[in-house]
């Protein structure tokens, strides 16, 4: 007898151990387990159904294995999105109306080595990572504002800047062919609740720097980009999903860069990284500065120079216009930056309206984007 159930899922088969589901049988039900078969129901488009028979203290017993198919789309590319619907739903069964609704008995995660864990249980999940200590450096955030204080660049302020660029080429070099995952990138950078939508519709009411027309705007263009980039699924990349310095981006001491707290997305599109950094060469000078200075103007076109030579990725200032709405929407949000000034945040917004209008980025240009549109 085969050690591993093998269920066909699509274009792929999901394997456990046999012992393992035996192993579990037996703890849920309090009673000796004995498999008997597994068979195919059905699959549609989300979700892929088997029937599970077993005996349970020598009696006939059976339970519907629910699969949710990772190869079709439909927000559904990463284990994560597959735990997140299971578990969703695991509530909604046993929450439904009494009488209405047949009871879920669990959610079950397949590890690495083909064992079953429960998870229909949890309420609340938890990351357990290494700390950060001095040898991990400093957040990059921590030099760029010793630069506003200083006024002008050193070679060490190159060199970081360079490292960036270095950091996302090679990342980005990693392309994968995947029509799904490049929609689904460009889907949440509109939609998501952590991207432009979401970041708007936690904005106040009644700002002084910028209108409800405005924001009405920005929404209805970046919506008019997503259908423009949504078909560039060859742009398919490695990507970090939130480059920026506020901790996220570090220097050691030896000069190497870590970046943490990789985001969201695994695969998509790499104006994502390469706005993340840099609208905030535009929003830590005017932030600290009052305006965009020169520093913070060299490091911006520093890195474009530095990263499309790496690349050749020309076409990439064809794309980064909604990526900058999101990431231009986030820094002059006044909750997270609440002691600038008026004016401050509507030079951000400017540059996010102007980028919206504009074909094609310009790097050397970036002076005139703060200006009214």
């Amino acid at each position: 007898m085969n050690r591993f159930i093998e269920l066909k899922v699509g274009s792929y088969t999901v394997a456990f151990r046999r012992d393992s589901l035996e192993r579990y049988l037996k703890k849920r039900f309090s009673g000796e387990v004995k498999l008997v078969d597994v068979r195919k129901l059905g699959e549609g488009f989300h979700n892929a159904g088997f029937m599970l028979d077993f005996k349970l203290n020598g009696k006939p017993r059976s339970l519907v294995m629910r699969v949710v198919r990772g190869d079709t789309g439909w927000g559904h590319d990463y284990p994560s999105d597959r735990a997140s619907v299971l578990l969703l739903q695991h509530m909604l069964y046993n929450s439904a109306p009494e009488g209405t609704c047949i009871p879920s008995i669990d959610v079950l995660a397949v590890m690495k080595d083909g064992s079953l864990t429960s998870l229909g249980e949890s309420v609340e999940f938890i990351h357990l990572v290494e700390p950060l200590t001095e040898e991990h450096g400093r957040p990059y955030v921590d030099y760029l504002v010793e630069v506003a204080e200083r006024g002008y660049l050193t070679d060490m302020d190159r060199r970081m800047c360079l490292r960036c660029s270095e950091y996302l080429a090679n990342l980005h070099s990693e392309k994968v062919e995947n029509r799904n995952l490049y929609i689904r990138h460009i889907r949440d950078l509109v939609g998501h609740g952590e991207m432009l939508m979401g970041v708007i519709d936690t904005y106040p009411e009644e700002l002084d720097f910028i209108s409800e027309e405005e924001l009405c705007r920005i929404e209805v263009e970046a919506v008019k980009w997503r259908n423009r980039l949504k078909k560039k699924t060859y742009r398919l990349s490695r990507i970090h999903g939130d480059f920026h310095p506020f901790g996220n981006i570090r220097f050691k001491r030896d000069g190497s860069i870590m970046a943490l707290d990789l985001s969201r997305e695994m695969y998509g599109e790499p104006a994502d990284d390469v706005s993340a950094l840099t609208i905030n060469y535009i929003f830590i000078s005017i932030w600290r500065l009052g305006s965009l200075e020169e520093p913070f103007i060299q490091l911006l076109r520093l890195f474009y120079r530095d990263y499309l030579n790496r690349t050749g990725d020309e076409e990439l200032l064809k794309v980064i216009q909604p990526f900058y709405a999101f990431r231009g929407m986030v820094v002059a949000h006044p909750l997270y930056y609440p002691d600038m000034r008026r004016e401050q945040r509507r030079m951000l917004v400017n540059f996010v309206l102007n980028v919206l209008e504009t074909e094609e980025f310009n790097p050397d240009e970036v002076e005139r984007y703060i200006k009214p549109p």
